[in-house]
């Protein structure tokens, strides 16, 4: 019983620092939506739900941001060439959700 009760303690602790946050931005066609998966205050991945624009310039963009943003927990990184207003409303769709 004890091992249990240990168990669920340490599930509902790291459980209580994850979540995911959604945000949405607008990229060169339509809205970009995105879910964040913080752990505290910490970005642990970027999931695009929704994304119109052109996906061989867009989907490239994307991976990219989403490596340059986790790595410097910042949505402080340079557009990709090529893909500015994908790059744009991807990083407003993170903020937003950073910001909820």
């Amino acid at each position: 019983m004890k091992k249990v009760l240990i168990m669920l303690t340490l599930i509902l602790g790291v459980s209580a620092f994850a979540q995911t946050k959604e945000g949405v931005g607008y990229g060169y066609k339509d809205d970009i939506k995105v879910a964040v998966e913080m752990d505290g205050d910490k970005i642990k991945d970027i999931k695009v739900l929704a994304n119109q624009d052109t996906p061989k310039i867009s989907e490239p963009a994307i991976e990219e941001l989403t490596k340059k943003i986790i790595e410097t927990q910042s949505v402080e990184v340079e557009d990709i060439a090529g893909a500015t207003y994908t790059s744009e409303g991807f990083k407003e769709a993170v903020q937003d959700a950073l910001s909820k």
